[in-house]
């Protein structure tokens, strides 16, 4: 809060103006000392969209006629015009009406919250009063007021400190699900004779066996493929004694192992298959799968007994006392779970960083969709990433293709092609975190404050969150925007909420203009004159436009005719 000034400038300019009604006459002839006016901040500050400040008038005692009314508005003044708040209205202690009373014997005081819509052009401006007045005579009002032919000055400029906020949202990019290996498979069943173990040839030449063979066979002999072993799992259906069925499992197993070997040996497999056999007894589970999926009458009691019981021999008697049920049991699922089956796994090793790098180079086009995307993750230069980005987008028509293009188109300050891109990527999927996200990006890069928020409440990406600490920041919430924020912006937003020693941590390991411009302004502010000059010079050696603001920069008023500071900005 600072005073700027007292009795005789303000107090005088007012009594004049109020005499011209006649009943200040004798106001101007007794005018005391002591009229003050405050502000605070003391600067007028952007926040939100408007220049607020809050005004403190102070009258001494007998300076306000008691039939006396003044209209006072707080008015920005700058070279292309003016723009003006909300009035204030006061009155004399005689005065029938509903504004603020300023007591003539005892005198007052009034206080007003000023917000006038931002414009560019207040940075150089000045913050004004324009004081009207009229009285009442012998109780009767007088209509208009008088306006005093000059207006009364309160503080230079307008800070708009909240604009060197670095607005650019971050950018969600959509993952690639692009893997160095991928497994394969092929299975295939062996299904026994109930209590036997032996292996059918009716078995050894079913489909099942010559598509596994084929797997093999078409898998073998490419060095970036690896055939695993055959992996064997051997099954009893659950009935009948638990030792006969762990042994029948065992024996089944062999068997397969046995037969099934020499019949690759006879098709001349080109490989050695190395057999892996598991013994996995008594296959509830398998019963309660079948079960669960056919159309048996007693499906559900069936299904109770299993979730009642966990010993195999009980819920093999209780099934078996549902008699209908049993034989159908017996017929249609028993027989699916007498079975050993073998699994084959060919492992795949994927392109190298450099084989997808050779392939952009010099056809992008013959690279699938997952390795397009994974591909753009090793190059570090924007025209590349968006090349490959255009040619996913192109020839898969993929949603994450489009979002991370317009992201990259974003990234160079293209937001008319990074909002089509987003469109087409919200067209394909909408419902996805990061497009929802970078539409908000967009909305917020076109000054759509309140679309860009919904976007961000929508995305549960955690750039959104990055995001909605810069609404909040625009809005002038800032202490909700410290929340969110984190570097550079979490310090403006900081010092924006009246925390300095907290924005000055923030901006310790912080080098760059913004932030060397930031602690320019800080110094400023604790009437630091060396921090001024070191870290002005360093922002515009960083960058020139730092010499562009602060040019016009209020908070550096009183450095307009420093030395140091004409050559910073001016070389």
């Amino acid at each position: 809060m600072r005073k700027f000034f007292s009795v005789s400038i303000a107090l005088v300019a007012m009594a004049f103006l109020l005499s011209s009604c006649n009943c200040y006459n004798r106001m101007m002839k007794r005018t005391p000392q002591g009229i003050t006016i405050s502000t605070s901040p003391e600067l007028a500050t952007l926040k939100g969209d408007n220049a607020v400040t809050t005004l403190t008038v102070n009258f001494p005692a007998r300076t306000f006629h008691k039939w006396g009314v003044l209209k006072v508005t707080p008015v920005l003044v700058y070279p292309a015009g003016e723009s003006a708040g909300e009035p204030k209205y006061l009155q004399g202690d005689k005065v029938k009406d509903n504004y603020t009373v300023i007591s003539h014997l005892n005198g007052g005081s009034y206080t007003q919250q000023v917000a006038i819509p931002y414009k560019p052009e207040m940075r150089i401006s000045k913050l004004m009063l324009k004081v009207e007045a009229k009285c009442v005579k012998r109780g009767k009002k007088i209509k208009n007021f008088t306006e005093y032919k000059e207006y009364i000055p309160v503080t230079d400029g307008v800070s708009s400190l909240q604009l060197m906020a670095d607005y650019y949202a971050k950018g969600a990019i959509a993952p690639d699900a692009f893997k160095r290996t991928t497994v394969i498979d092929e299975s295939a069943r062996i299904m026994f004779v109930v209590n036997r173990s032996d292996v059918r040839a009716a078995q050894l030449n079913s489909s099942e066996i010559a598509a596994l063979e084929k797997f093999i066979i078409d898998n073998h002999g490419d060095p970036k493929k690896s055939v695993g072993n055959v992996y064997t799992q051997a099954y009893a259906s659950p009935e009948g004694p638990l030792s006969l069925n762990e042994r029948l499992s065992r024996d089944r197993g062999s068997s397969t192992q046995k037969a099934v070997s020499a019949k690759f040996k006879k098709d001349k497999l080109p490989v050695d298959a190395k057999f892996d056999v598991n013994a996995m007894g008594e296959d509830w589970e398998g019963f309660k799968e079948l079960v669960q999926a056919s159309n048996i009458q007693d499906k559900e009691l069936i299904l109770q007994v299993l979730s009642m019981y966990n010993d195999p021999q009980v819920r093999d008697r209780e099934i078996k006392n549902m008699s209908a049920a049993y034989k159908v049991l017996a017929d249609k699922i028993l027989p699916e779970l007498r079975r050993s089956k073998m699994t084959v796994d060919v492992t795949i090793q994927g392109l190298t960083d450099a084989e997808l790098k050779a392939a952009v180079a010099s056809n992008i086009n013959s690279l699938k969709v997952e390795e397009m995307l994974f591909s753009a993750t090793l190059y570090s230069d924007d025209a590349t990433k968006q090349r490959i980005y255009q040619a996913a987008a192109d020839k898969y028509n993929d949603y994450r293709a489009w979002n991370n293009l317009g992201v990259i188109k974003a990234n160079s300050g293209d937001y008319a092609g990074a909002k089509a891109a987003f469109m087409k990527a919200s067209s394909i999927n909408n419902s996805n975190p990061q497009v929802i996200n970078n539409l908000g990006l967009v909305a917020l890069a076109e000054g759509q404050k309140a679309e860009a928020a919904k976007y961000f409440a929508a995305s549960t990406a955690p750039e959104a969150k990055y995001n909605k600490g810069l609404v909040e920041l625009a809005n002038g919430n800032y202490g909700e925007a410290v929340k969110s924020l984190d570097g550079y912006n979490k310090a403006l937003a900081e010092l924006l909420n009246g925390n300095v020693s907290a924005a000055k941590s923030q901006l310790s390991s912080i080098d760059t203009w913004r932030a060397n411009y930031l602690k320019a302004i800080i110094a400023s502010r604790e009437g630091n004159t060396a921090g001024v000059v070191d870290n002005l010079r360093k922002a515009v050696s960083q960058d020139k436009e730092a010499a562009v603001l602060a040019m016009s920069d209020v908070e550096f008023i009183k450095y307009f005719e420093h030395t140091d500071f004409i050559n910073i900005v001016r070389r």
